[in-house]
Order: C-alpha cells, then sequence, then structure tokens
C-alpha cells in the first residue's frame, strides 16, 4: 500500500529548508508503505511527499500528479486509469 505525508505552512521561506528538510525525514519515516518509488511537491506554503508500491501500472504511477498547466497538484492511494 502506498502512503503520503504532508506539512501546510504559512511562514516566511526564510525556514523553507527546515519545511524540506521535515517532509523528507516524514516520507522516510513511511518507506515500508512504497519502496518502490518517492515523489515530491513543494511550494512556499505546501510541501507534499508520496512513496509508491508498484503492483500495477508501473510505467504511469508517479506522483504526485499535476494537471496540464502545473496550476493544480494531487497526491492520492488508490487505482486510477489514464487513456
Amino acid at each position: 500500500m502506498c502512503g503520503f505525508v504532508g506539512y501546510i505552512s504559512n511562514v516566511e521561506n526564510a525556514i523553507q529548508k527546515t519545511i524540506e528538510n521535515n517532509i523528507n525525514e516524514m516520507n522516510k519515516m513511511i518507506v515500508h508503505r512504497g519502496p518502490d518509488e518517492e515523489g515530491y511537491y513543494k511550494d512556499n506554503t505546501i510541501a507534499l511527499g508520496f512513496r509508491r508500491l508498484s503492483i500495477i501500472d508501473i510505467e504511469k504511477g508517479h506522483q504526485p500528479l499535476s494537471y496540464e498547466n502545473e496550476r493544480y497538484w494531487i497526491i492520492f492511494n488508490g487505482k486510477f486509469i489514464i487513456i
């Protein structure tokens, strides 16, 4: 089963490195949930981490997923089909 972690903050960019380190450490803590791949998304207010267990759809299951213009991002645990 895959796993994901998140971090939301409204602090100044001065401590962004701390936020980045925190999300990396959180993602390491759930490596047992998905040892096959990891993915990240970070901006000024949110950081997301994802661990993937590859069972099906090995080629197209990379996360976080973005909309075409990269305005919207999502991580989730579930099955999806790309046509």
